[in-house]
């Protein structure tokens, strides 16, 4: 049941149209277009939030609001944007914000170097120095950190470049090895008695000779 034939016949409760004639259809057919024009009126209400209007009307809202969207972008961030619109504003234009939107669109835990380190010349100069995810930086993570820092950026400053951090986990394997060399040197024992475990045989004949002189 709509809503406004359920306040007609259950909170008004007016008898003549709980009968079947003419005024009840009458009255049933104004609750319809009551409800019609109602949905009409909340649609048009919720057209005027960036929360809840057609995807269609972000672009309104986003130029309204002076927020312009890089082609990278996901509707959902982009409607974010529009919907903290105020915040983001905030956060704009500061060293401390900057951080904040990095991370918004993909890119946490950045750190904004100040280039004065390198040449106190260039102190208006500055270095978003992305953390690289698992995932890995990709060519175009690059123009689009740049547009973001170049959105977002002091109205005096200037973006000198972008650098990356990376560590790289391992383990560190230590071995090693005893080697030893020993040089022996063998020397003939000079003889000084030899031993012969044997048996000696001697044998011999006798011979004479005699001579008879006559």
């Amino acid at each position: 049941m709509s809503i406004f034939k359920e306040y007609f016949f259950k909170t008004l409760r007016w008898p003549l149209i709980h009968r079947v004639g003419p005024l009840a259809a009458l009255v049933e057919g104004l609750a319809r277009a009551m409800d019609e024009v109602r949905e009409d009126i909340i649609w048009l209400r919720d057209q005027f939030n960036p929360w809840t209007c057609d995807a269609g009307m972000i672009v309104k809202h986003a130029e309204s609001r002076g927020i312009s969207r890089h082609p990278a972008e996901s509707e959902a961030g982009y409607r974010e944007r529009c919907i903290r619109a105020f915040a983001w504003h905030r956060l704009g234009g500061g060293q401390l914000g900057m951080p904040q939107i990095l991370a918004h669109f993909g890119y946490p835990d950045t750190e904004i170097l100040n280039v004065r380190r390198e040449d106190p010349e260039r102190w208006a100069e500055f270095k978003p120095q992305v953390p690289v995810p698992d995932s890995g930086l990709h060519a175009d993570d690059f123009p689009h950190i740049g547009w973001i820092a170049n959105e977002t950026k002091p109205a005096r400053s200037k973006l000198a470049g972008i650098c990356v951090a990376s560590s790289v986990q391992g383990a560190t394997h230590a071995g090693g090895i005893i080697y030893t060399t020993q040089y022996s040197q063998l020397l003939p024992q000079p003889v000084t008695a030899i031993t012969l475990d044997s048996h000696v045989h001697g044998g011999g004949y006798l011979h004479t000779v005699g001579r008879i002189s006559i």
